[in-house]
Order: C-alpha cells, then structure tokens, then sequence
C-alpha cells in the first residue's frame, strides 16, 4: 500500500504542476492582452516657416518697349507665401503699350493666382511678351519687401 500512495503522491503532483502550468499560461495571456498602454509621444507643433511675410504690396515695374520705356503698377497680396490676388494697372504711355499692358491685364490673374509668390517669374501672358518683364521687375521689389 505505501507503494499506491506514493503512485498516488506522484500522479497528484503532476496533476498539480499542470494545472498551476495552464492557469499561469492563462494568466499570462489574459495580462498581456490587458496591457496595452502605449505612451503616444507627439512630436511638438512646429509652426510652418515662411519666406514671406502676409500683406499687401505694391511697385511700379519697368521694362524697354520699341517705343520707350514702360511701366506697369503692381499689387499683390500675400498669404502664407501664396499670391491670393494681384492687380496690374497700366502706365503706358504709347497706345500700343497700352494695348499689350491691357491684355497682359486681362490674363495675369489667372497666372498668379494661388502660386507661391518665389515662382511668379513670367515671360508671356495673353500675347504680352514685354510686358512680363516689368511684372518680373515689380515682383523682384515686391519679394524684397515682403522678407520674412
């Protein structure tokens, strides 16, 4: 008999480990499934840097014509490096000036409009190829005011 209960004594205790081996495993998983605390670290806000500053700005540029020099009254306005408007007014004084500075007028809205103030450099808008130059001359002083 004492032979049993050692039998005994062993089945019991293997049973024992087995069954603390499975609720350990089970207690394991259970924790490890809970414990999910992740620490989220943001990066820290870092404000966009600009080239220019927000505003209105306005110059007079010139450029050589068959018939003279001409100029061209510029404003644009200025939003996050971005034109957001421009207005061309013409100071020709030649008539044909005054017709090429009408249609470069008529056309450049739609050139400038929502493009970054640094890449406005033009070479023809709406059949105008010299006026552009005092456009690119009224942007050169427009960008020097405008530093950042």
């Amino acid at each position: 008999m004492p032979e049993e209960k050692k039998g005994n004594g062993v089945l019991i205790g293997v049973i024992v480990v087995l069954i603390l081996a499975v609720a350990g495993y089970g207690v394991f998983k259970y924790v490890k499934k809970d414990s999910k605390y992740e620490i989220e670290v943001m990066p820290p806000v870092v404000p966009p840097s600009y080239m220019y500053k927000d505003g209105t700005y306005n110059s007079k540029g010139s450029y050589n014509s068959p018939n003279g020099t001409e100029q061209i009254d510029v404003t644009i306005v200025v939003k996050s490096d971005v034109i957001t408007d421009a207005t061309v007014v013409s100071l020709a004084s030649n008539p044909t000036s005054k017709t090429m500075q009408g249609k470069f007028i008529s056309g450049i809205k739609a050139e400038v409009v929502g493009k970054k103030l640094s890449e406005v450099t033009l070479t023809k808008v709406s059949g105008s190829s010299l006026t552009p130059k005092g456009w690119n001359d009224a942007v050169a002083k427009i960008q020097a005011q405008a530093q950042a």
